[in-house]
């Protein structure tokens, strides 16, 4: 499941109060999560995974098509618009980059970077103690009108993020961060839903991000675990090399 949308998003969430006696620990929600959503075994036969569907950019008539693709710690994302162009994310391993229609390539770095490389992690939530170094639940909030559990995950390096897990199910429901970009610091969020059982995985096939005053929802209508993934796909494209490469010349 990817967590790389976070980057579009302001959080608006009603915190219920709750005392510290009623609170269920972080580390017993995430279990629950794994187990619910189909168990630590099922995750660990998932070596990749490619999601299909379309993007809408809410109250501007904006549409498009959206592809995902992760496999062990690298990731691409591709938004492609008619009309306006492509716009592609990725991380290799090493490099996490951009590349714009209309803003052209990038390269992300700092707090920015660490964000995308913990997204691109196929293993973010059976994985989370290798990622974080704490999982802390702080109360109960309101998603979408149903009770939920609020729960700070602060990462070895990189920004705190918040994780909400629904109080019946015990599925991920919303994820909450604040994310460095170029543009400053912008609160993020990203609401999860329409999960469905695929390879014996519940997997959400609507997610929607909220950055800026702005909703962008994504709705899949193909994923699949473990199909060929193309050795080549999580390079940087020519684009981004050239960056690069210009900015290894001026290093010199």
């Amino acid at each position: 499941m990817s967590v790389r949308f976070l980057k579009f998003v302001p959080a608006m969430i009603v915190a219920v109060s709750a005392t510290a006696a009623d609170l269920p620990s972080g580390e017993s929600l995430i279990e629950k999560f794994i187990a619910q959503s189909g168990g630590a075994d099922a995750y660990a036969k998932a070596k990749s995974v490619s999601m299909d569907g379309t993007v809408e950019i809410v109250g501007r008539n904006i549409t498009g098509t959206v592809t995902i693709v992760q496999e062990g710690p690298k990731s691409w994302t591709s938004m492609d618009f008619p009309g306006i162009g492509a716009v592609e994310q990725g991380y290799d391993g090493q490099i996490a980059w951009e590349n714009s229609a209309l803003q052209g390539p990038r390269v992300m770095e700092g707090d920015e970077k660490r964000a995308v490389e913990r997204a691109s992690s196929l293993s973010v939530i059976t994985g989370w103690r290798d990622i974080y170094k704490d999982a802390r639940t702080e109360g109960s909030a309101d998603v979408n009108g149903k009770p939920a559990w609020k729960v700070t995950m602060v990462p070895k390096d990189g920004q705190p993020e918040t994780f909400y897990f629904d109080k019946d199910s015990g599925l991920l429901v919303r994820m909450a961060t604040v994310l460095s970009t170029p543009l400053g610091e912008i609160p993020t969020e990203v609401t999860i839903s329409d999960y469905r059982p695929i390879n014996g995985i519940s997997t959400p096939f609507t997610m929607t991000q909220t950055a800026m005053n702005q909703n962008i929802v994504m709705k899949f209508n193909k994923v699949q675990y473990n199909a060929p993934v193309a050795r080549d796909r999580f390079d940087p494209p020519a684009p981004v090399k050239a960056l690069l490469a210009k900015k290894g010349a001026q290093g010199k």
